[in-house]
């Protein structure tokens, strides 16, 4: 009886068998252990055109991967050019690897994905590229299990510098968001959400509006005199510490600055800037103010006006500094004296 032919491998297990053919070793070195006879880089120079043989090269890397105590793949990582000097592989580095460790291990096992920037020092100029970047930030994000964007206002320098991204972070003033925007240009940052703002960001006005304004939409303004009711405590709780210490610690002076086109009453804040009510002009822009809120038309109306109309209309603090109402009416009011 003639024996049954097996049945061709579907394109499916194909595919399989190429992939399993394709796979990265799972080795620090592939294959048997190099006997001493085919060491012969030990014996002193190598024959003329040896390391011109790629299997030859590849020969060195696994005695040399063993020598190391290297197990794993992932192993190589911690390779340096001082192994290959002290064994006896300067020559073959120099001239084949261009003194680059990383480089030898890349063309000596190609089948494994490797990430440069997990070697003890990535080859040079490696950061010069952009696409290097991008690959590392891809690799990061996925390390940090960034799901979306907004994700990485979380990340610091010190998640960088614990997955070897010092070095990238230096191309970028050592500045995180920096780094993290060039990433990703096309979404809407908000700088002031990172951990640090980029060296100078708050001296530019248009990055103080913009966070204002963003401020607001939190805060749930919508009118202007809404922002009356904006606290210190606002900006140190919406990552606004920064911005207000640029102001000396007055909302009143980053609002005046922002909408310069509103005109702002300072004392019907929660606080007025300090040293505001030390200047008469100010005690009298007060004082006519009053005088409208209170719908004075006469001049002898002013002498109906009591200390509670002043508590009553955001005046306690001019009072406070001044003593009694009556001698801030006989200062600011002609007709009061």
């Amino acid at each position: 009886m003639a024996k049954r032919r097996k049945a061709a491998p579907s394109g499916r297990r194909k595919a399989s068998v190429r992939r399993r053919r394709a796979s990265a070793p799972t080795t620090a070195f592939p294959g048997p252990p190099v006997p001493r006879s085919r060491a012969v880089w030990l014996d002193g120079p190598v024959p003329k055109g040896y390391w011109n043989r790629l299997e030859n090269r590849r020969l060195y890397m696994r005695w040399l991967g063993r020598k190391l105590g290297f197990r794993k793949i992932e192993d190589w990582y911690r390779i340096t050019t001082d192994a290959f000097k002290q064994h006896s592989g300067e020559t073959l580095l120099n001239n084949y690897w261009g003194g680059s460790a990383v480089e030898a291990v890349k063309k000596c096992f190609p089948g494994y994905d490797w990430k440069e920037w997990l070697f003890v020092v990535a080859p040079i100029r490696f950061w010069h590229d952009r696409r290097n970047h991008r690959r590392y930030m891809k690799w990061l994000g996925q390390q940090l299990g960034i799901q979306r964007p907004s994700d990485w206002y979380g990340v610091t320098n010190r998640d960088f510098n614990e997955h070897k991204g010092g070095a990238l972070l230096l191309h970028y003033d050592s500045t995180v968001s920096q780094a993290i925007m060039s990433y990703l240009p096309r979404y809407d940052w908000k700088e002031w959400l990172f951990d640090k703002t980029p060296k100078g960001f708050w001296e530019t006005r248009a990055n103080r509006k913009r966070y204002v304004t963003w401020l607001g939409k939190e805060l749930r303004f919508r009118r202007m005199n809404d922002w009356y009711a904006v606290t210190g405590e606002d900006f140190d709780n919406n990552h606004g510490k920064e911005l207000l210490r640029f102001y000396g610690a007055s909302p009143v002076e980053v609002l005046k600055d922002c909408f310069p086109g509103h005109t702002w009453n300072e004392w019907i804040f929660a606080r007025v800037p300090r040293g505001f009510w030390d200047k008469r002009a100010n005690r009298r822009r007060y004082v006519r103010w009053l005088g409208r809120k209170l719908r004075i038309r006469k001049p002898e109306d002013w002498h109906k006006v009591r200390r509670q109309d002043f508590l009553d209309n955001y005046g306690g603090g001019l009072l406070v500094t001044r003593g009694s109402h009556f001698d801030v009416l006989k200062e600011c009011v002609l007709e009061f004296r």
